[in-house]
């Protein structure tokens, strides 16, 4: 692999083109975003697609990136909302109502596949970067000669759980949900229990499915795009290499593209009235708070806790006797002047969004209590700031085994159940308000796991320095691209585009 700068080339058309479609939630649009910003910044022409209402999200900082020359732009599509029997205007999944519509959004994203295929035919390009879960989003591209890389949206370590436990079933050999399993063929011993799975994954579930589903993205795909680092899941990105005969191109954490400045403070509601002035009053009062005294909680753009959960989670915040933020985000939720009275002047609770990677920055801020969502990980990690791992649904329990059983970076809050996405009401009580204060308690006074946290922000901040693992990967990637547009066009070497990687 050659080192590389950035692409250099004798005119615009030596710019690799790329495209990079996410599926239409902050938890995947956000990491893309930043993605086609990081491949921009090494001389990419970045077009990345989103629906409108992500677009208007996500596009100050596209914005600014493009104003200060870099080949980005964002190109819009209209959500056929309609067609799929979707009413209410909703163009991205974490302003669904209820779980009853999910069936329809789905539809209403696969029916943008031919708008995105038009678009491919219109104005080619040399890759596409594509999430995951659209694999619909690479079937266009075989056609026009174009190679495909799945972007994965969580890391190794918990894609290779996923993939050994939907082709060897270890979950169906216990006899209780709470008896613990060997997850098979893994570089590192990991346990599971089938109260800690994806649904996909569990006994009667629709595995078949999924199973047939990530086999047709492991055909599709030239490779793997991996918001991680090499220091954070090593053994773990080299096997799901050779366990899926595709590179793995590791070039995380990619919310470090973003810096101190607007970036930042508006990163996933730059568009919306008064996000600037909300980041603004957030910062404002971490500054009035001493050093790693503060508890930063968030459970992502997708969690619906009980109103139960969410009391017993405030009462045992304010009896921590910790200063908290807390994003409570469900805006359904009751007013909480109990917690409020309970924690005066310790708490700070927000309805809908934060700046939450420059919240995560800021010197107040010791610990984080999230879902272990990958990109919550991934975030944490670049700051450096020890984790609570409260995993809630998906591939967040596999997250948390990564950060509490391998990494060292953080401390499990005690969810041994998650809860089904948009049926939470039906779960109850996970976490009492005795564990909640205990555990945070003890994670703002452990130094020892402060000090590790503090060490893989070190590497993670070198990971994507010149030189580092993931720089390399970024260059490795694009190397990969204009040698596949050589071998289109006929070209040994350079060629005659005379593009180079430097």
């Amino acid at each position: 692999m050659r080192s590389s700068s950035s692409v250099a080339s004798s005119g615009d058309e030596a710019a690799p083109r790329m495209y990079f479609i996410p599926f239409p939630t902050p938890g995947h649009a956000l990491p893309m975003s930043d993605l086609a910003r990081l491949f921009a910044s090494r001389g990419a022409d970045a077009t990345l697609v989103l629906t409108r209402a992500n677009a208007a999200r996500l596009g100050g900082p596209v914005a600014r990136a493009a104003a200060a020359g870099l080949r980005i732009r964002i190109h819009a599509l209209t959500l056929p909302a309609e067609a799929a029997g979707l009413t209410g205007g909703h163009e991205s999944a974490d302003d669904l109502p209820n779980r009853e519509l999910a069936g329809p959004f789905a539809i209403a994203v696969d029916l943008l596949a031919p708008l995105f295929a038009d678009l491919l035919r219109r104005h080619p390009a040399d890759a596409v970067v594509f999430d995951g879960v659209l694999p619909w989003a690479a079937t266009t591209a075989p056609e026009l000669g174009i190679p495909r890389y799945a972007f994965t949206g969580t890391g190794c370590f918990a894609l290779s759980v996923q993939r050994a436990l939907l082709l060897h079933s270890p979950q169906d050999g216990v006899a209780s949900d709470t008896e613990p399993f060997l997850v098979p063929g893994l570089p590192e011993t990991v346990r599971l229990t089938r109260s800690r799975l994806a649904e996909a994954t569990l006994p009667g579930a629709h595995s078949r499915e999924f199973l047939n589903r990530m086999f047709d993205v492991e055909r599709a795909t030239a490779g793997w795009v991996v918001n991680s680092f090499a220091d954070l899941e090593r053994r773990f990105i080299e096997h799901y290499e050779k366990d899926t005969g595709k590179p793995v191109f590791a070039v995380g954490p990619v919310c470090l593209i973003n810096g101190d400045g607007d970036d930042t403070l508006e990163r996933g509601r730059g568009a919306e009235v008064g996000a600037a002035a909300e980041a603004a009053r957030v910062l404002k009062w971490l500054d009035t708070k001493p050093a790693r005294s503060v508890v930063y909680v968030c459970f992502g753009s997708l969690t619906r806790f009980p109103h139960e959960q969410v009391a017993e989670l405030g009462m045992g915040l304010a009896d921590s006797g910790a200063n908290f933020v807390w994003v409570v985000g469900d805006k359904n939720v009751p007013l909480l002047h109990d917690i409020d009275a309970a924690a005066a002047g310790r708490g700070l609770m927000i309805r809908g969004w934060a700046p939450q990677v420059a919240v995560l920055r800021h010197a107040a801020v010791g610990a984080f209590v999230t879902h272990c969502g990958w990109g919550a990980v991934t975030e944490a990690a670049a700051s450096g700031v020890p984790v609570l791992a409260w995993p809630v649904f998906a591939e967040q329990f596999y997250n948390e085994a990564l950060v509490v059983g391998l990494a060292g970076t953080g401390v499990a809050v005690g969810a041994e159940r998650g809860y089904v996405w948009g049926c939470e009401e039906l779960g109850g009580v996970v976490v009492r308000r005795e564990a909640v204060a205990e555990r945070v308690r003890a994670t703002m006074a452990d130094e020892a796991l402060r000090r590790r946290a503090g060490e893989v922000g070190e590497r993670a901040r070198r990971a994507v320095e010149e030189g580092g693992s993931s720089y390399e990967a970024v260059g490795a990637l694009l190397e990969d691209v204009l040698r596949c547009r050589r071998r289109r066009r006929g070209e040994s070497g350079v060629g005659t585009a005379r593009a180079a990687l430097i």
